[in-house]
């Protein structure tokens, strides 16, 4: 197996247990491909043929509203997997994936992986639960959407983003991000005006520190009482 395929797929939950046989014959399916920012990886109901596992890089699923507006289902990270629902059923894409930025891919064909899956039954149970974790965070931000004003949609994306790329530091948690403001205020479901409003109030009132791409968030407890 090559040796730098192996740290990513090990980071990768549907691949994580494997033992080197299993790892080898899933990287002998493996393509890799860097894609440049902004670069559309598919479109939403272009055919399912193949998954992909980000090994550096971000990328964002998307949907666009009919009035043409885009909204953010999820920000991947490396090590994340992404288009394994169209790989299972061949069905269209239902979002589409963007470059965020610079980032590279690996690339697995449908047909080549259902032959794998068949020949290792253990595979099917392990995606599986990806497909479920992946079901319950869609499930909880469409409850996010749904029940919580723009103020508590803010503080739940901060709190998420912390708790995915924070740091402790001296006054806070500490995450530094690459999105603009406007793909944030898309996470939230908010206008980039109003994501920006509440994000100079919550700095107002001490619960945030904002240096451009950084941000540090001073009191969790406050922010959490506002995703309630």
């Amino acid at each position: 197996m090559p040796h730098s395929l192996e740290p990513v797929l090990r980071r990768t939950m549907l691949f994580s247990n494997l033992d080197d046989v299993e790892l080898a014959a899933i990287a002998n399916l493996c393509r890799q491909r860097s894609v440049p920012k902004g670069s559309i990886l598919f479109y939403e109901d272009d055919p399912g043929t193949s998954c992909y596992i980000l090994t550096d890089g971000s990328v964002k699923i998307v949907v666009n509203s009919q009035d043409g507006r885009e909204h953010i289902l999820g920000l991947l990270r490396p090590g994340d997997l992404f288009g394994e629902m169209s790989l299972l059923d061949g069905e269209p894409r239902s979002a589409a994936a963007v470059a965020v930025e610079e980032s590279k891919v690996l690339t697995i064909q449908r047909d080549e992986f259902m032959s794998q899956l068949k020949a290792d039954p253990t595979l099917t149970l392990k995606l599986l639960v990806v497909l479920t974790r992946r079901l319950r965070q869609t499930d909880r931000h469409v409850e996010s959407l749904a029940f919580l004003s723009a103020p508590g949609r803010v503080a739940r994306l901060l709190l998420d983003l912390g708790g995915e790329l924070g740091k402790p530091s001296a006054t806070g948690l500490t995450f530094e991000t690459t999105m603009t403001r406007q793909e944030m205020a898309n996470l939230t479901g908010t206008s980039r005006e109003t994501f920006t409003r509440v994000l100079m109030e919550y700095q107002d009132r001490g619960l945030v520190d904002i240096d451009r791409n950084q941000f540090t968030l001073r009191n969790e407890t406050k922010l959490r009482e506002l995703t309630v």
